[in-house]
């Protein structure tokens, strides 16, 4: 990329007349650069770009009135450095014809344990990972994510998943297993939750319309409705040694669809909603509590659904009666 387009790119002033007239590749951190980078002086300080030019930096990309130090090199000054880094995946994204699609954080659990085709990726959360993987990417690659906030920034015509809401379970039995046709193909005893059926089969869906293939590995523990099985006493079991558990959600739209499940398919004494006192979600019949302690005092129900963190739950579940007197 010359550097007369890389200023005009990232909407940036070139403060000197340097000599070199293009760079090769981009460089976030001062000793990562090589000879030709562009260096993004993202929260740098005067040493990081000497060490950055002493690599062999042939553009300086940063908010400071730099004095050039070497006059054959770029000095540009950009009003952000996050902008200008934004704009130049933005360019890159529509150059290269790259789609951009958001899901929600059960289907983003489900890819996180799915291996994909090589023209399809989750979206890194570091900006410079999410960069190079941009700048590297081929023509039409198709990139995930749960961050619509992002999405939005670089490609705000980003596809979505839609959830199946016409997926059928066969012969359902366990709430934490799935069986399904999906787009012909027979699907057993998968560790999905039958909750997120609909919205597993709208990513196989999507897979199929684009070309993308896969292979699902072990889905066990995604992290969302995670069942912790109790006994009689609030101890935790292994899975399925017990008729009663508690389910644990930490995101409050999974949250609300899981209510929704459980409602529709058991009756209000099998299965309880729990909601912290704090919390802003309302649910009509929930119990609601100060200390997750409280939880223990809950009586002759089937499933519990916690909005809470499974860690700390635990933590709670694992207290022998003096330790939680000290509390």
């Amino acid at each position: 990329m010359t550097i007369e387009n890389l200023a005009r790119l990232i909407n940036g002033q070139t403060l000197n007349k340097p000599s070199v007239s293009s760079i090769t590749d981009f460089a976030f951190e001062a000793k990562n650069v090589r000879q030709g980078y562009a260096f993004f002086a993202l929260d740098a300080g005067e040493n990081d770009v000497d060490l950055a030019v002493k690599h062999g930096a042939y553009a300086v990309i940063g908010e400071e009135e730099f004095t050039p130090k070497d006059s054959e090199i770029a000095y540009i000054k950009v009003s952000s450095v996050q902008t200008a880094i934004m704009r130049l995946m933005r360019f890159e994204a529509t150059h290269k014809n790259l789609k951009f699609c958001a899901v929600n954080a059960a289907q983003m659990a489900i890819l996180e344990r799915i291996s994909l085709g090589k023209n399809a990726a989750l979206m890194p959360k570091s900006v410079p990972e999410l960069f190079y993987k941009i700048m590297r990417a081929k023509d039409g690659d198709i990139f995930f994510s749960g961050d619509t906030r992002v999405l939005q920034r670089i490609s705000p015509l980003y596809d979505a998943v839609w959830t199946d809401t016409k997926a059928q379970a066969i012969n359902p039995s366990s709430i934490f297993f799935t069986t399904m046709i999906c787009d012909g193909i027979y699907y057993q005893n998968l560790n999905i939750p039958r909750v997120f059926m609909g919205m597993l089969c709208g990513l196989l869906h999507y897979f199929k319309q684009n070309n993308i293939s896969f292979k699902l590995n072990d889905t066990r523990a995604l992290a969302h409705f995670e069942p912790i099985f109790i006994d009689k006493n609030f101890k935790p079991a292994n899975f399925g040694a017990s008729f009663r558990a508690l389910i644990v959600e930490n995101d409050e739209e999974l949250f609300l669809i899981e209510t929704a499940f459980l409602q529709k398919n058991f009756s209000s004494d099998e299965a309880l909603i729990c909601l912290p006192r704090s919390s802003d979600i309302n649910v009509q019949n929930a119990f609601y509590f100060d200390e997750l302690e409280e939880i223990k005092n809950l009586k002759g129900f089937r499933y519990a659904l916690v909005f809470c963190d499974k860690s700390e739950l635990l933590n709670v579940l694992n207290q022998s009666k003096e330790q939680a007197g000290l509390f």
